[in-house]
């Protein structure tokens, strides 16, 4: 009898133990919050400090400012009549010295470098806000796998917020937030030519050709970085590789400026084009943030910001298609 309930026990114990693992396997899945901005909000005006900072301070840390756009909310004042900001400035920035060595592993890590630190005030309130898109975002949205990227790129960032936290000591820091994965964040294309003997004769042409169609169709190039330099050792496993920083102001002003104002989505501004030919190849590609991004991580307010945003992200695909580029899913 004693032996029997011994074997009982132990067909009990078994039974509860597998009850237990069919229960932890069969549970849903925990939710995961992720950052995607990253927010200082300091009490006052501080665009001088801000801009001191953004000199010879960054500049310390290896960051260029290819093309600096300060006082964006005057020229919205200047050319639609009104503003309701005390400050908007876009600084679009890049640590090149250490993000080639990363573009060589890939070239994808470019769709948000340069990437932009705004800073903006609204009229009425006494604080002003610095955000920047956070490491962990960017590298999901590009679908950056390779951990020497994802580890050296984190690194850079913590940089940068290191010195925004050292020159804003009392800086409220909070951060955007999102759940689940992202997806279709990404435009990418290539076009296929005829290498000439001279590349630079190509690259002069498609250039211009992107420059003038943009431009045509009303957008701004609101920048452009030559990552190569002119120089052949840089990035030797390409025979180029630049940037545009694509903006469309109407566009802009609708949502970052009048009622309603969203600056807090400037940090996607202005839209980082890449364009790069791997050496010895004839293929010129493509790739760019989708203005979908807008939404998915700053929900637009009302149906005039979500339609314009809607007629873009339609809009730029076709322009690609126009220049002679074919989308590569």
């Amino acid at each position: 009898m004693t032996n029997l309930k011994k074997i009982l026990g132990s067909i009990l114990f078994i039974a509860v133990s597998v009850s237990g693992l069919f229960a932890v396997e069969s549970s849903e899945p925990v939710s995961t919050i992720k950052k995607s901005t990253v927010v200082y909000t300091i009490k006052g005006n501080v665009q001088d400090t801000y801009y001191t900072m953004m000199d010879k301070p960054i500049k310390a840390l290896g960051y260029r400012l290819p093309d600096p756009r300060k006082h964006v909310n005057l020229v919205y004042k200047e050319q639609y009549g009104s503003t309701t900001l005390d400050v908007l400035s876009f600084m679009t920035i890049v640590n090149d010295k250490k993000v080639k060595p990363l573009l060589e592993i890939d070239p994808k890590l470019a769709g948000f470098n340069p990437f932009n630190v705004v800073i903006y005030k609204h009229q009425g309130k006494d604080e002003t806000v610095i955000s920047h898109l956070t490491a962990e975002v960017i590298i999901e949205m590009l679908g950056i796998t390779d951990q020497t990227v994802i580890t050296e790129y984190t690194k850079q960032m913590e940089e940068l917020d290191g010195l925004i936290a050292k020159t804003f000591p009392s800086a409220v820091v909070s951060h955007g937030t999102y759940e689940g994965e992202i997806k279709d964040s990404m435009l990418h294309y290539e076009i296929t030519f005829d290498r000439p003997e001279d590349l630079d004769d190509y690259l002069d042409e498609i250039q211009e050709k992107v420059d003038d169609t943009f431009t045509e169709k009303g957008y701004i190039m609101a920048g452009f970085f030559d990552y190569k330099m002119g120089k052949p050792d840089l990035l030797p496993s390409y025979d180029a590789f630049w940037t545009f920083s694509l903006c469309h102001f109407p566009y802009s002003y609708t949502v970052f400026d009048n009622e309603g104002a969203m600056p807090e989505a400037a940090v996607f501004a202005p839209c980082t084009m890449y364009m790069y030919i791997k050496k010895d190849t004839n293929t010129l590609v493509i790739g760019m943030p989708r203005l979908a991004n807008w939404n998915r991580f700053f929900t637009m307010n009302n149906s005039k910001r979500m339609d314009f945003l809607n007629k873009l992200d339609k809009d730029i695909p076709a322009t690609f298609l126009e220049i002679g580029a074919k989308e590569v899913k």
